[in-house]
């Protein structure tokens, strides 16, 4: 390889055929006249602080890579990149970016690699990414960033080609769980968040620890660095995949289970860690009426008891390889049975708890029978009276039934009184006053 030595207009050195080499050369302006034939241009470890627009005078349509690495740079402009269209790489880390404005790389239709770790970035607008349909890899790493940036890995806005986003320590509280719970394993084991201040939760466990149990590169690769932060425990950090040890007392997640019940049709999913891989499941002996469907999952319908079991899918391609396990469980009932079941048990357990408060009701709010008996219940004074009565009856015979309260236990009439003019029987108001029922 011939390499020629340059002087430029600044009198700068460097190094040149299709790779330019300015590294390292105290420059504050990015050289002109580069040769349209470079591929490569390494600035790097220099001090240009500002990407203006039309920092080269001619379209560079060759150049592939751009170094731009240790410069301090705080500033990109919106045109910055449109005579560079043709760029595959762009090294923008250990720099002072500190926000990336609307489309600011749309004009980078090609880039498969974008390097933007340890800046102070803490601003990114949502379209920043746009029109970088071929984008493979995004480092975001050791920045301010506090917002997910969900838009670049979500069905529908995602980039189809990005295998590989870092956001891993910055400032970020929290997850989308839900949505990245639902993305593909092979988007899945290239997303990289561990090592920020993420909120505790059951949610978070499950995702990480799923995540685990597929083999996913995120989670298997910095398993003790996916922390999270308790609140209640003086802001402690602990780690994401013990929560369910201790602390939030979360359900383990302990391997990919399917449930189901009679009569119901169930998907499974061969989610593999790559793309474009050929697939094919063994099933359980007893198993008939499964269908694989053309992307790999297999569709069960009018589930049988029989069906449970271990299905193993096996997905390869010409140098990889993977297995997928997945345990499927029917139970031996049908969905609707076990809501009425569960609808029976509450109606029994209401019906309960509205006998119980009609006792006690009874027990504690039932008026007084007679208009003689004492205002106030004295138990003292109860033992008392029934003293004296038993007492008083030393000696006679238990009455019968036949005796209907108007008889003396002895069978004598009481002696008539006469009051008001008029003659009554005592034995007539102790029967009002009595608690026992009146017999005609």
């Amino acid at each position: 390889m011939i390499v020629l030595r340059l002087s430029l207009r600044n009198k700068i050195p460097c190094f040149c055929v299709n790779i330019i080499s300015c590294s390292k050369a105290n420059l504050t302006n990015i050289p002109t006249a580069l040769p349209q034939y470079a591929t490569v241009l390494d600035l790097s470890f220099n001090a240009i602080a500002r990407l203006r627009a039309g920092w080269t005078a001619v379209s560079l349509d060759s150049l592939e890579k751009l170094l731009l690495n240790n410069n301090g740079l705080n500033f990109l402009s919106s045109e910055a990149f449109l005579h560079v269209t043709n760029l595959r790489y762009l090294d923008l880390s250990f720099n002072d970016l500190r926000q990336l404005d609307e489309l600011i790389f749309e004009p980078l239709e090609r880039l498969q690699v974008l390097l933007l770790y340890k800046n102070n970035i803490s601003q990114i607008d949502r379209s920043a990414f746009s029109g970088l349909a071929l984008l493979q890899r995004l480092y975001l790493s050791h920045n301010r960033i506090a917002r997910f940036p969900l838009e670049l890995v979500k069905e529908q806005t995602r980039l189809e080609s990005l295998e590989l986003l870092d956001v891993s320590s910055n400032r970020i509280k929290s997850l989308p769980v839900s949505d990245l719970l639902a993305l593909p394993a092979w988007i899945g084991t290239g997303v990289f968040f561990h090592n920020n201040p993420l909120s505790c939760s059951c949610d978070l466990y499950e995702m990480v620890a799923r995540w685990f149990l597929k083999d996913l590169t995120s989670a298997v690769d910095f398993t003790s660095s996916h922390t999270c932060v308790i609140p209640s425990l003086r802001k402690a950090t602990v780690p994401v995949l013990d929560l369910y040890k201790a602390h939030l007392n979360c359900s383990e997640v302990r391997g990919l289970k399917e449930e189901a019940y009679l009569g119901q049709s169930l998907v499974l999913e061969c989610d593999t860690k790559h793309r474009n891989m050929l697939k094919r499941w063994e099933l359980p002996g007893n198993v008939t009426g499964a269908v694989m469907r053309p992307d790999g999952s297999l569709l069960m319908e009018a589930l049988r008891v029989e069906d449970s079991g271990i299905y193993t899918c096996y997905a390869t391609n010409d140098s990889l390889k993977e297995t997928l396990y997945v345990t499927v469980v029917v139970f031996n009932s049908t969905m609707r049975g076990g809501l009425e079941n569960i609808n029976t048990a509450y109606t029994t357990l209401v019906g309960c708890l509205l006998s119980v408060v009609m006792v006690l009701f009874y027990l504690y709010f039932t008026p007084c029978r007679s208009a003689c008996c004492s205002e106030k219940d004295d138990l003292g004074g109860s033992l008392q009276s029934s003293e004296e009565n038993l007492s008083q009856a030393g000696g006679r015979r238990a009455a019968t039934p036949e005796q209907n309260g108007n008889l003396n236990p002895i069978g004598e009439e009481d002696e008539e009184e006469e009051e008001d003019g008029r003659k009554r029987k005592g034995s007539d108001g102790e029967s009002v006053c009595s608690d026992a029922p009146m017999v005609v």
